[in-house]
């Protein structure tokens, strides 16, 4: 039998269906399921720029594609701390297709759906193919399944990348934990199907420690 699994977006869609049908059972109209009823929001995907000289350090890119919101704090955590060390960080989203030009080192990474990468975070890897390779250039995925250190775990991780990873050859990849369902915002039912389908743990599973300590070494220099 095929193993039950789901991604967080058809977890959202599958307790909003299920949540309109008893509404319509019980003769509740639409509107008076407010938030328990699941939505799809265009999360803010703001830019950012860090350390102090921008003209004489090294520049970064760090570029991020999200579906939740989840990944623009990594972005962020990761820009600050390159900042920190002394470079110039500019932190853009993939949606605004950032110039890859006058960087010395790119930081790319995209929240996962459906097992890989958001389709415009692949796309920006296509059209921009040359100019990645031309730069060291570093990946990273966020995502709430498969966090185990179990071998199997590790094999669904590492496939994440398997459209991306033939297109440029990165210097360095790492994958980071992101939101799971939220017990203060979602529906009871809502986060009863994350829990049947066993979709990862509920809750901000970002680790900040983890995020700046790896970003503190990353090989970009």
């Amino acid at each position: 039998m095929a193993e039950k699994s789901m991604t967080r977006r058809d977890f959202l869609k599958v307790a909003g269906l299920t949540v309109g049908t008893v509404a319509l059972a019980s003769g509740i109209g639409c509107a008076a399921l407010g938030d328990s009823a699941a939505k799809d929001a265009e999360p803010e995907t703001p830019d950012f720029t860090f350390g102090e000289d921008q003209t004489m350090s090294k520049r970064i890119l760090v570029t991020y594609a999200t579906r939740t919101g989840s990944t623009v704090g990594v972005a962020a955590a990761i820009g600050e701390t390159l900042g920190s060390r002394g470079f110039a960080v500019d932190v853009k989203p993939v949606k605004e297709n950032p110039r890859t030009d006058g960087y010395d080192a790119i930081i790319m990474g995209s929240a996962i759906n459906g097992g890989q990468w958001l389709p415009e975070a692949v796309e920006f890897v296509k059209n921009n193919r040359k100019a990645l390779n031309r730069v060291p250039l570093v990946l990273y995925c966020v995502h709430i399944m498969n966090l185990g250190d179990d071998e199997k775990s590790k094999q669904k991780r590492h496939a994440y990348l398997d459209a991306v990873r033939p297109l440029v050859g990165p210097v360095d990849e790492v994958w980071f934990a992101g939101l799971g369902s939220d017990p203060s915002k979602d529906s009871w039912l809502a986060r009863w199907v994350y829990r049947t389908f066993n979709i990862g743990p509920e809750g901000d599973c970002r680790d900040w420690a983890r995020i700046r300590g790896w970003a503190q070494t990353v090989p970009v220099a």
